[in-house]
This record gives C-alpha cells, sequence and structure tokens, in this order.
C-alpha cells in the first residue's frame, strides 16, 4: 500500500470519486479551470477552461459514456470534455496536439484520463491516489452470491440462486462471472450469439439488454427478439439499450424465464446485429474460433 499524502485512498470506482479528484487535481492541470455549477444530468458539469465555457461529463471509464448513452443524447454538442479516471478506448480516440478526442457524430470531445496526470505526479513524489481496493478481485460464483447475500431479502435471494440453478442446466446458456468497481455480476451467455442480454448485479438489480456497448462491443439483438423481450417487460422506448426488471414476486420471476426462453429460442434461428462491418469480421472470427 502506498502511503496517501492527500487525496484518495484507492483509485475511483465510483464517478463521484472521480469528481473529486478532478478537483485535487485542478492545481496541477495546464489548464486554468474554473467550476460555474454541478447539474448532475448531462453533462455533468458547467465550466470555464482558460476563459472558455465548456460541459464536463465524468466517468470512471471512458467507454462508460457509451455504457450511459451519453453518445445519443440531443445536448451531446454541449459536452466539450469527458473526465474519466482511465480511457479504456485508446483504440476509438484520436490525437491532436497531445490531446486524445472522441469524436461522436462529428463533435470532438476530449478525454481526460487522471490516471496518467495521477502518474506522472506520482514520479514527481506527489501522491494523490493510493493502490487498488483490496476488495475488488477476481469475479467467482462464491464471491457473487455472498455480496448478494449481504444486500439483498432472504427471498430475493433464493429466487436468484434458484435462477442461476435453472441456467446453470440449460445447453443454450453459458453462465459468467464478471465485477466492476462496485458490484459482482452473474452473467447469462447466448451461447449461438456469445454475448449477455441478461444479468444479475451483486446488489440484486437485474438488467436485460439489447445492445453491447457501441464503442467496446457493438452487438444488437435481432429486432423480432428487442420486440418481444419490450413486450413482455411492457417497456415503450424503443431506443433504450438496456433497462433493469423487478424480481419482487413469484410472477416477476416467471417473467424473466420466459425472457431467457425467447433468449434461448431466438439464439437459434435469428442472428445479432453489428454496427459496422469490421466488427461483424472480428465478432464471427471470434466466434468461430471459440467453437473450435
Amino acid at each position: 500500500m502506498v502511503d496517501v499524502v492527500r487525496g484518495l485512498l484507492y483509485e475511483p470506482t465510483y464517478e463521484n470519486e472521480v469528481i473529486l479528484l478532478f478537483g485535487l487535481l485542478i492545481p496541477y492541470f495546464e489548464d486554468k479551470f474554473v467550476i460555474d455549477r454541478y447539474f448532475g444530468s448531462f453533462p455533468d458539469c458547467l465550466a470555464r477552461r482558460n476563459g472558455e465555457e465548456i460541459g464536463i461529463e465524468f466517468e470512471v471509464l471512458a467507454s462508460d459514456f457509451y455504457d450511459h448513452g451519453h453518445d445519443e443524447h440531443p445536448d451531446l454538442a454541449r459536452c466539450k470534455l469527458l473526465v474519466c479516471w482511465e480511457n479504456d478506448l485508446q483504440r476509438k480516440t484520436i490525437t491532436k496536439g497531445g490531446k486524445s478526442f472522441l469524436v461522436i457524430k462529428d463533435y470532438e470531445i476530449e478525454v481526460l484520463a487522471l490516471k496518467e496526470i495521477v502518474d506522472e505526479l506520482r514520479k514527481k513524489g506527489i501522491v494523490l491516489v493510493g493502490g487498488k481496493r483490496p476488495d475488488i478481485g477476481e469475479a467467482n460464483k462464491e464471491r457473487f452470491f455472498k455480496q448478494l447475500e449481504e444486500n439483498v431479502e432472504k427471498e430475493k435471494f433464493e429466487w436468484i440462486k434458484k435462477l442461476y440453478d435453472e441456467v446453470s442446466l440449460r445447453r443454450e446458456f453459458e453462465v459468467r462471472w464478471g465485477g466492476g468497481g462496485t458490484w459482482f455480476t452473474m452473467r447469462f451467455f447466448a451461447k449461438e450469439w456469445g454475448v449477455d442480454p441478461l444479468l444479475v448485479q451483486g446488489n440484486g438489480s437485474i438488467w436485460v439488454s439489447y445492445s453491447g456497448n457501441p464503442a467496446i462491443n457493438p452487438w444488437i439483438l435481432p429486432q423480432e427478439t428487442q420486440d418481444a423481450l419490450r413486450q413482455l417487460f411492457k417497456r415503450k422506448k424503443e431506443k433504450e439499450r438496456w433497462h433493469t426488471v423487478p424480481l419482487n414476486n413469484i410472477e416477476d420471476l416467471n417473467k424473466i424465464r420466459e425472457a431467457l426462453n425467447i433468449i434461448a429460442e431466438h439464439s437459434k434461428h435469428l442472428k445479432l446485429q453489428w454496427q459496422n462491418d469490421d466488427c461483424i469480421k472480428r465478432n464471427l472470427t471470434d466466434h468461430h474460433e471459440a467453437q473450435k
């Protein structure tokens, strides 16, 4: 563990921690930042950089910008700067004048990765961030269910455990374990598609996804599958990429089972959509290699 002189004990895993770190780093930036106001909506913050008014969006990872649907936001043009802990979209960004930019719908959004600045300051003996959180490690079944048990009521825990038991026996699915900075995840991968349209977080939230992150894994469920799932869960917004579904009673549990049945059946005869040809070629190659 690095002795932290001042700042954050651990690397940011929450968006609010990125905001705090940005404030701590303001004296060390080459540009002069003055915060006008924080909205909490998109973009998060209105500020002045070297006297110019800009909109700032904060994320833990640069790819979260897409995960949160900001690339489709009607106020996209107002966002001039994406401040994140780490830029995990290096291959998608362009470099101009030593700065990184995302180009989205002809808008250039600068990406400021705080980790790079923190690392440079560390070389100078200025330590503002410690190491990784010790409780974040490799995800697995035991860690997921331990976290789940600590965060949901017993009845909901048993329902989710039952879902796991049922899906584990199905040939159409593979259960995989994931983890972010906060919650472990149990992901139900449709084998024929190689994607996870349904996942459960360690806090009990259950998510249905109609598409992947367009910046790093741009798959889209077949329209017929999207329509069936939206009808099942009574969702009217056709453009939403994902949403949570309730699990408060047996009826909710049966709807989730039906969603899994829809995914299993459709994956046998319908094909995923991809957002560009390069992604189609890359993902089809990966899929075929995985089948060998």
